[in-house]
C-alpha cells in the first residue's frame, strides 16, 4: 500500500526534514514517512517491501537487504531521519526506581546496574533507557536491553542499502504510545494492561496514567491460550503486589486480524476484568507508529542503536569531509596556479615590451642626461645667489665689529673656506653662529685659537650648492 501526499503541499514541506519509519515484520519491510505541518503531522506515504526467504533458507538477512534496496528507491533519505525498532520479544525490559537526577547521572548509575539485570555477556547486549515519571525524589526509568546481534541485523541490512537509522526503538512502546496519541488507551490511574498480539508471542504492557509500569514478551507455544491467560493473571498480581495504592483496570488486546481475534476473545472469558478489543484499520502499523511518535516531536530516549555504528558513521563522515577538502584544496591550488602562471605570462609579456621600448629609446634617454647637465651648468652660471660676490656680501653683514678676515678662498659650488681674528672666542663664535643660520650654507665648522690676547679662527662653509641637484637645499 502506498499514499502520496498532494505533490503542491508536498513541494511546500521540503525545507523541512521529515521522519522515515521501517518496521520488520515476519514477511517483509514496512515504510512510511512523514513530517510535522504546525502542530500536526503529515503521512507523506505508506509502502512495504517483501523479505519472504526462498523455501529451505532460514536467513533472512539477505532478502532484508533486498527489501531495504527496494524501499531506498521509493523515498530521499536525504530529506528524511530513518528510524527502526526491533521486537519486543528479542527485548528484556525493567522498570527500576532510581534517585531523581540528571540523565547523564542516570546512565552512570545504569552502567554500574547493568550487568545485574541481564545474564548475557555485557559486550553481547546494548541497552538504553528512559525516563518516565519522577515522584518523592524517584525516577522510573525504563531500560531496555537487546542483544546486540539482533539490532545489529537490523541496522546492517538498511545500512547495506543507504538507509543507516538515527533511532533503534522496540515495536511494541511504539505502538503503545501512537495509541496513547489517539487517545485508545484508558487515561485512569487504574493498573491498565495492553497486549499486542503476534504469531508466536504477546506482548504486555501494564499501564497506568498513559505512564508503563511492567513492559514484558511471552511466548505463546502450543498452548497459548491458556498460557496466555494464566501470565495475565501472573501480571495482575505482581502489578497490584507492586502498586497496593491502584485498582485493577481493564485489558485491551490487540489482534491484528480474525483469528487472533477469536483467539483473544477465549482468553478475555476466562479474565476477571472488562476487556475490549482493537484490530485492523483501528491500529496504526509498526512503522506508523514509529513516524508518528518522532514526527510528532515527542523527546523519547530510548535509543537502541549500538555505539559502534556512530563510530563508523563519524569515522566515515570524517573521511569524507577530508576527501572533500583534499579535492577542494586540490581543485583551488589547480585554480591559483593556473591564475598565478597567467598572470606571470602576462607580467613577462609586459616586461619583454617595457625592455623593447626602453632599448629602443635608449638613445633618447642618453642625449636627454647630457642636455640636462649642460643646462644645470649654465643654470649655476647663470645664479647669482652662490656667486663669490653674494657670499662675500652675506659675511660682511653678518660679521660683527672688530673683527678682521686675513684670508677668503671661494670654490663654487663647493666651499668658502674663511681666516681671521676675532677680540674674544665669544665674537668668533658668535660669527661661526651667524653663518650657520644664512641660507647660502648648509655647514659650518672650523676652530679657534687664542694667541696674544685674541682669538684666531679657521672657517670652512659648505655651499648649499654642494649638496647636487635633487637633494635638500640642492638647486
Amino acid at each position: 500500500m502506498r499514499a502520496n501526499l498532494d505533490p503542491r503541499k508536498l513541494g511546500a514541506l521540503r525545507h523541512t526534514r521529515g521522519w522515515a519509519a521501517i518496521a520488520f515484520g515476519p514477511s517483509g519491510l514496512e515504510l512510511t514517512t512523514a513530517r510535522s505541518e504546525g502542530a500536526g503531522v503529515s503521512v507523506l506515504q505508506q509502502s512495504s517491501a517483501s523479505a519472504t526467504p526462498p523455501a529451505g533458507t532460514p536467513d533472512a538477512a539477505p532478502q532484508w537487504q533486498n527489501a531495504a534496496q527496494s524501499l531506498r528507491q521509493q523515498f530521499d533519505p536525504r530529506e528524511h531521519r530513518v528510524i527502526t525498532s526491533v521486537s519486543c520479544e528479542n527485548v528484556l525490559c525493567q522498570i527500576l526506581r532510581l534517585p531523581a537526577t540528571e540523565p547523564a547521572e542516570l546512565k552512570q548509575m545504569l552502567d554500574l546496574q547493568i550487568d545485574s539485570i541481564t545474564p548475557l555477556p555485557l559486550e553481547e547486549v546494548v541497552y538504553s533507557f528512559e525516563a518516565l515519571a519522577s515522584a518523592d525524589g524517584q525516577t522510573r526509568v525504563l531500560v531496555a536491553i537487546a542483544r546486540k546481534a539482533e539490532v545489529n541485523e537490523r541496522v546492517e541490512a538498511l545500512e547495506s542499502a543507504g538507509l543507516p537509522p538515527e533511532i533503534v526503538s522496540v515495536d511494541a512502546l511504539a505502538m503503545f504510545r501512537a495509541l496513547a496519541r489517539r487517545n485508545q488507551l484508558a487515561q485512569d490511574d487504574r493498573l491498565n494492561v495492553l497486549v499486542i498480539l503476534g504469531p508466536v508471542s504477546a506482548d504486555v504492557i501494564v499501564y497506568s496514567q498513559v505512564v508503563p509500569l511492567t513492559v514484558r514478551s511471552l511466548m505463546l507455544g502450543t498452548d497459548g491460550e491458556s498460557v496466555l491467560r494464566e501470565e495475565l493473571q501472573r501480571t495482575f498480581v505482581a502489578a497490584e503486589a507492586g502498586q497496593p495504592e491502584r485498582m485493577t483496570g481493564g485489558v485491551i488486546f490487540i489482534a491484528p486480524g480474525e483469528e487472533l481475534k477469536t483467539f483473544t476473545e477465549k482468553v478475555a472469558n476466562g479474565l476477571n476484568t472488562q476487556s475490549s478489543f482493537l484490530v485492523n484499520g483501528t491500529v496504526p502499523s509498526a512503522a506508523l507508529s514509529l513516524c508518528l511518535q518522532y514526527a510528532a516531536g515527542e523527546t523519547a530516549q530510548l535509543n537502541l542503536l549500538p555505539e559502534e555504528w556512530r563510530q563508523k558513521r563519524q569515522t566515515k563522515a570524517l573521511r569524507r569531509r577530508l576527501i572533500r577538502g583534499a579535492i577542494a584544496v586540490g581543485i583551488l591550488y589547480l585554480l591559483a596556479l593556473t591564475v598565478f602562471l597567467t598572470f606571470l605570462a602576462i607580467k613577462k609579456a609586459q616586461l619583454n615590451r617595457i625592455t623593447r621600448e626602453t632599448n629602443a629609446r635608449q638613445g633618447d634617454f642618453v642625449a636627454a642626461r647630457q642636455l640636462q647637465g649642460q643646462l644645470i651648468a649654465m643654470r649655476n652660471q647663470l645664479d647669482t645667489k652662490f656667486s663669490a660676490l653674494e657670499v662675500l656680501r652675506e659675511i660682511t653683514v653678518r660679521m660683527p665689529k672688530d673683527m678682521q678676515l686675513n684670508s677668503f678662498v671661494f670654490k663654487k659650488d663647493l666651499t668658502l673656506s674663511l681666516k681671521g681674528q676675532a677680540p674674544s672666542g665669544a665674537v668668533a663664535l658668535d660669527f661661526q653662529s651667524r653663518l650657520q643660520q644664512c641660507d647660502l650654507f648648509s655647514k659650518v665648522s672650523g676652530r679657534s685659537d687664542a694667541v696674544g690676547g685674541l682669538t684666531k679662527f679657521d672657517l670652512t662653509c659648505t655651499l648649499k650648492t654642494a649638496a647636487g641637484p635633487g637633494a635638500p637645499g640642492g638647486r
